[in-house]
């Protein structure tokens, strides 16, 4: 067996792939962040993310198709993203009113009530921008890429691809996790909430096939939690949103200084993510369980071979 080369299918292995995907990703993402783009430095992050992106999924992985990577534009995509921007703006609503009535968060004020403030709606509309770039494109590196590429590479001895896509979902779930692992005001909580985050973004891919859900969640999960109702979002603090909260009580109940994902709280909020989203799916008509796609190995589902060999 060819240590770097999976000879049957005439490309670098899986481990490879994954290892200098990881090395030079997350540093294009830091770079992309470190220019001073007055704000939209977020784009010109996305753009380099799905640059490095496609020049790995198309030349490195050998795929000729875009649809294992979740991402063919057509009409159900756009719809789902919506569905998935709906579902996280409630759940986050909901927080934010169970701890307005549970007074462990307080309203000082609003936006457009501050002084010296000539308008908050552009600095809302580019946070706007900024968290549907960090969606998008922390969505294609640790579930359309990590994840697909981790199936694929576990997909071994006596472990088949729906196995292999679950044991996937744990892995990239962790790799999601120690991303955020330098972030301000961490907690033991708010990684083990970070994972859970994880795997609740890789739920809908691995239904659907689609990154819609999942990308439409990870912005409005960040902006409404940030932008809208005032919180920390995993520790960072957002200036411009829209209500201007201070946030009381228990740590280990709201999250504090890391925000309600440091908290039960938003582990709470997670899981009635996870079961909301999962519920608008199957209402779609989708059949509950591992999509198709990911039931294929790369030789099956680029039609290199038959699928049942």
């Amino acid at each position: 067996m060819h240590p770097v080369i999976n000879e049957s299918e005439h490309r670098v292995r899986a481990g490879i792939r994954i290892v200098v995907y990881i090395i030079l990703a997350f540093p294009i993402v830091i770079l992309g962040n470190s220019f001073s783009l007055g704000g939209y430095e977020f784009i010109f992050t996305g753009l380099l993310s799905f640059g490095f992106f496609w020049v790995m999924y198309r030349f490195i992985d050998h795929r000729a198709s875009i649809d294992i990577a979740g991402l063919k534009p057509e009409k159900i995509w756009f719809k789902e993203c919506s569905l998935g921007v709906l579902i996280a703006a409630f759940v986050m609503g909901l927080i934010f009113g169970v701890q307005v009535l549970l007074d462990t968060v307080q309203v000082v004020g609003f936006s457009w009530n501050q002084p010296g403030t000539s308008s908050w709606i552009y600095p809302l509309f580019l946070l706007f921008i900024q968290m549907l770039c960090v969606g998008f494109y922390e969505e294609l590196i640790t579930r359309s890429y990590l994840l697909t590429n981790l199936k694929e590479g576990c997909t071994i001895g006596g472990i088949d691809t729906q196995k292999a896509t679950i044991i996937a979902v744990i892995f990239s779930s962790n790799i999601f996790s120690i991303a955020h692992g330098f972030n301000p005001n961490l907690t033991g909580l708010a990684l083990v909430n970070i994972i859970l985050a994880g795997v609740m973004l890789a739920v809908p891919y691995i239904i659907t096939g689609r990154l819609a859900f999942s990308v439409g969640i990870h912005f409005a999960w960040n902006f409404f939690q940030g932008g809208v109702f005032g919180f920390r979002v995993s520790g960072i603090s957002i200036h411009g949103s829209l209500i201007n909260i201070q946030q009381v009580g228990e740590p280990l109940w709201t999250g504090s200084t890391f925000g309600p994902e440091g908290g039960l709280i938003g582990t709470l909020g997670l899981f009635l993510l996870m079961g909301l989203n999962v519920y608008v799916i199957k209402k779609s008509g989708t059949l509950i369980g591992i999509h198709s796609n990911f039931k294929k190995t790369f030789l099956q589902f680029e039609g290199l071979t038959k699928e049942n060999e």
